[in-house]
């Protein structure tokens, strides 16, 4: 079902799973999953999960936020696919001609109502069958204007990687990239990217409770038009002061998050708009749940709350409500 695009932000993109389960590929780089269930259990967590996706999917067209539902496809069978913001992304960018080389025009190209489509290299062989082939087709169909399509996904078979907005966190107002760095988010790739792109490409490495690097920067943080939560505890601490300054400079108003709040997805949240211009928060309970209540304080001020409850999701996928949302910047075709 797709909803009218808001002038107030992007809509959104979900992808509603038909295979969602345990993957032990994935389990090698992200903590944050669970012990893989029993044969007994997969079944029913596939069902759960489809339970949990149908009720945050209710919950965000209720606000009025503008969503387009992608289905599954019966084959392959895709375990992650619900996470499907590391698999492609949306630009407000066009690419353009300049002295006979290609290259991506400013954001202030989606004035003019242009816009592309970009594929990302993934890390577990399992993800990367996530790919979509006629995903551009498919976007027209539902009545959008894909100006450019940009597919990276080959690099993954020479061993790099840049899983989407799971590794780049974009403030798209300041042409700047946060990504966090780990095996998923490759250092040349994302420069490589970066340039390409028109962005400054900010890295840094992390450190979970574990002393192991975060599996994705949106675990870390997350930025809307003038909120910033950030996960700062497990950076480095001169860079943690820069990008904290970074932040600053980009007048928004920082929710600093403990590691031990990181790892409750505090940090995995999502701004959006509804079509009459109201902000929310969409996040989980569990991340909603770690916030003290000065900071849920501050996030209230700043928009709507809007909590979904995706445990098992949580807790099987690894992921929470960030990683089941793709931004639409999109424009409706004429």
């Amino acid at each position: 079902m797709t909803y009218e695009s808001t002038p107030c932000g992007p809509g959104l993109i979900m992808l509603r799973p038909k295979h969602f389960g345990w993957n032990p590929e994935t389990a090698l780089s992200n903590t944050f999953q669970a012990a893989g269930p029993s044969p007994a259990e997969a079944k029913e967590i596939t069902l759960q999960g489809l339970r949990e996706f149908d009720r945050m999917a209710d919950t965000i067209q209720s606000a009025g936020i503008p969503l387009t539902i992608l289905e599954d496809r019966d084959h392959p069978a895709c375990p992650d696919a619900v996470f499907l913001n590391n698999v492609f992304c949306t630009l407000p960018t066009s690419p353009v001609k300049h002295n006979g080389q290609d290259y991506v025009e400013s954001i202030s190209v989606i004035a003019n109502g242009s816009a592309g489509l970009v594929h990302f290299p993934m890390e577990s062989p399992s993800r990367r069958m996530e790919i979509r082939p006629n995903l551009a087709h498919e976007l027209i169909e539902a009545g959008f204007q894909v100006d450019f399509e940009s597919d990276w996904s080959d690099w993954a078979d020479g061993g790099q990687y840049l899983e989407g907005t799971g590794s780049m966190v974009f403030d798209h107002q300041n042409h700047v990239v946060y990504a966090a760095l780990s095996s998923r988010t490759s250092t040349v790739l994302l420069h490589s990217w970066c340039s390409t792109f028109g962005y400054e490409p900010l890295s840094f490495e992390t450190q979970d409770l574990h002393g192991l690097p975060l599996y994705h920067t949106n675990v870390v943080m997350s930025l809307g038009r003038s909120l910033a939560f950030w996960g700062g505890e497990g950076v480095e601490k001169l860079t943690q002061v820069e990008i904290r300054q970074r932040l600053q400079d980009s007048d928004r108003l920082i929710i600093d998050l403990t590691l031990q709040q990181v790892s409750e997805f505090a940090a995995n949240v999502l701004e959006a708009y509804s079509a009459n211009g109201t902000p929310h928060w969409i996040a989980s309970q569990r991340a909603i749940a770690s916030w003290t209540a000065k900071q849920r304080r501050k996030i209230e001020a700043n928009a709507n709350l809007l909590p979904v409850e995706i445990p098992t999701i949580e807790r099987i996928g690894g992921g929470s409500a960030r990683c089941m949302l793709a931004e639409n910047h999109l424009p409706r075709r004429p």
